[in-house]
């Protein structure tokens, strides 16, 4: 499937190999296909098949609610040199 490629890795469009067509029929495929389901409908049907096959370990798939705190700066907030003041945990 030429469209199948995932929608944000970084890559752009226009550099899609050209044995799949014109970059923008593609693309417009794909935005067509994820807004109308078209996309999440192969999928799961996709996943269906080789679950009854037994061909998904799904011991390796999962989530869980381990939380990762980032500091302010991460997000863009500010850090310690934007307020200069010194870093927490320095402090006496």
């Amino acid at each position: 499937m030429a469209s199948s490629r995932p929608e944000r890795s970084g890559a752009p469009w226009r550099d899609m190999p050209e044995r799949y067509g014109s970059w923008k029929t593609v693309y417009d495929r794909f935005r067509r296909w994820a807004e109308d389901g078209t996309l999440e409908s192969i999928l799961r049907h996709l996943q269906g098949e080789l679950d009854a096959e037994g061909r998904i370990d799904w011991s390796q798939l999962g989530a869980h609610s381990t939380i990762v705190q980032a500091a302010r700066a991460a997000a863009g907030g500010p850090n310690d040199s934007k307020k200069g003041t010194e870093p927490s945990g320095t402090k006496e």
